[in-house]
């Protein structure tokens, strides 16, 4: 464990701290949610070499199909089926959360840890944009339930969050390369910042729901924990079945670090609080993951991870 990964634990927590017991103060900033995300992923591409992602690494595309297979289609629906076993009221959640997108934020933890970069970020391409054909088809199938997801709005934010932030690291990088110089040498505090900042947003609705059902609140948490672990464990165990074809690290990064935040907007909008509730927070264990993340990745010092 680095002090870096301490601080940005504590960081994050606290700003989950303030949205939930100050909501008014982060509800301010809650339309600001995608250009924060934004500028987060623009400071993770700071050491992106770009044309990585034009002309991947050879056996690039396989470990990202896998990737993309197993968050969008074999992982929520082996999550849905135990959760109809064994908590069955949160079944739904559960397949929300599982079903959703590898987050933008993705890229930074990437960076953070060590993870192969240039591949996480085609996972976080290729699961933003098949996701709103992937998300209401499993619900439709699994659960009956009907959503009117307007596609091309949700298309249409997902492709922005992912190309404007690469778009504009680009032209920096040709037209202003001493602004990117001057922006790697305090990626640090100004990721810690947003994180901080999008972590008290997010949380501001989900929090006031402590005071008033404590019970689930808490409930929500410890299955938010369980799935955590669950997608950290797929991750460990599929590299196993293709042993040379996928790192590891690269897997559980990107099926532990979710759009979550966009679980919750879709929950909010078109099914139940539960759901809502169980996307919010999984704020705690994304957060914490970092450490164990971390003791793997250096403990176990896989090649190429």
């Amino acid at each position: 464990m680095r002090m870096r990964d301490l601080i940005l634990v504590l960081a994050t927590l606290g700003g989950m701290l303030l949205g939930g017991f100050i909501p008014e103060t982060a509800d301010r900033f809650k339309d600001w949610t995608p250009y924060l995300l934004m500028g987060l992923l623009f400071i993770s591409f700071l050491r992106l070499d770009l044309s990585a992602l034009v002309r991947p690494q050879p056996g690039s595309w396989l470990e990202v199909m896998v990737w993309f297979l197993a968050k969008l289609v074999i992982l929520p629906i082996a999550v849905w089926a135990l959760f109809r076993w064994l908590w069955p009221e949160w079944a739904l959640a559960a397949l929300v959360l599982s079903a959703v997108s590898t987050g933008v934020s993705c890229p930074f933890y990437a960076t953070l840890l060590g993870a192969n970069l240039p591949r996480v970020v085609l996972v976080v391409v290729t699961t933003s944009l098949a996701l709103p054909l992937t998300l209401p088809a499993l619900i439709r199938l699994l659960t009956g339930t009907e959503t009117e997801v307007p596609f091309w709005p949700m298309f249409r934010l997902l492709s922005l969050l992912i190309f404007l932030p690469a778009a504009a690291m680009a032209l920096c990088r040709r037209w202003v390369p001493s602004l990117v110089e001057a922006l790697g040498r305090f990626s640090y505090p100004l990721s810690l910042t947003l994180m901080f900042v999008i972590s008290a947003i997010v949380f501001a609705p989900i929090g006031q729901h402590f005071q008033a059902d404590p019970g689930n609140f808490l409930e929500a948490v410890a299955l938010s924990v369980v799935l955590c672990g669950v997608y950290l464990a797929v991750g460990l165990w599929l590299p196993k079945l293709l042993p040379g074809r996928l790192t590891p690290l690269t897997g559980m990064v990107c099926l532990i670090y979710i759009n979550n935040v966009l679980g919750v907007v879709f929950a909010a909008r078109f099914l139940d609080f539960n759901s809502v509730l169980l996307c919010g927070c999984y704020l705690f264990p994304t957060y914490v993951a970092l450490l164990p993340l971390r003791y793997l990745r250096e403990r176990l010092a896989w090649v190429g991870a």
